[in-house]
């Protein structure tokens, strides 16, 4: 059974408060989610997951994704065409949010791309707060959505409808990226060795520092 989130779960931590606008953050076009997994989830490192609560935005930058696709991925919760209430979201347009819950405690936040029913997404695996945050607060997918207030409760938002959690780009330097295979699916057999983890190479916060 999902534990359903209480009120005190979905409170971000306060050293990730944020200003959207004076960080010059502005939102992708639903396109770019529509389009092939492994570039979305290359191309998102240094783009911005960010929450409003409370009328304030609490965010991070993303350092650490694995693309995982659909039906022919053995790794994918989507596998040989899965379709159950958790994975639903999968099926819907790129852009929106898919979270689940694993081990009775860890909330794990998706973004869903491609077009409508096919079911691919990309994990967001770690992210890298503003000036003055716990280098290693959002070290992990299940840290990362502890850290912002994600559960659940906000699976299948649309993450480009001007609502409470957004993903955002961010125009500057570009990251020096690493590519591994993904971390925990040894049982996805030829799946688990595909290169499909992306890592921003300068930054610490990412969980494990195995790259190419």
């Amino acid at each position: 059974m999902i534990r359903r989130p209480s009120t005190k779960d979905s409170i971000p931590h306060p050293s990730l408060r944020i200003d959207p606008q004076a960080l010059g953050l502005s939102e992708f076009p639903r396109e770019f989610f529509r389009l092939n997994t492994t570039h979305v989830a290359r191309e998102i490192i240094g783009a911005w997951f960010a929450r409003r609560f409370q009328n304030q935005w609490y965010g991070a930058r993303i350092v650490e994704t694995e693309a995982y696709l659909g039906s022919n991925d053995a790794a994918a919760h989507s596998w040989r065409g899965r379709r159950t209430p958790r994975n639903e979201p999968m099926y819907m347009d790129g852009g929106h949010l898919y979270v689940f819950f694993v081990y009775g405690m860890h909330h794990c936040a998706n973004v869903v791309t491609r077009a409508t029913g096919v079911a691919e997404a990309v994990l967001l695996r770690a992210a890298e707060g503003p000036e003055g945050a716990p280098v290693k607060l959002l070290s992990g997918p299940g840290k990362l959505c502890a850290g912002i207030g994600i559960t659940v409760s906000s699976t299948g938002e649309d993450l480009l409808s001007n609502g409470d959690i957004r993903l955002f780009r961010c125009r500057g330097k570009e990251p020096e990226i690493g590519i591994t295979k993904r971390i925990g699916v040894d049982y996805a057999g030829e799946a688990a060795e595909w290169p499909l983890r992306f890592i921003d190479r300068n930054s610490p916060a990412v969980s494990k520092r195995n790259y190419k």
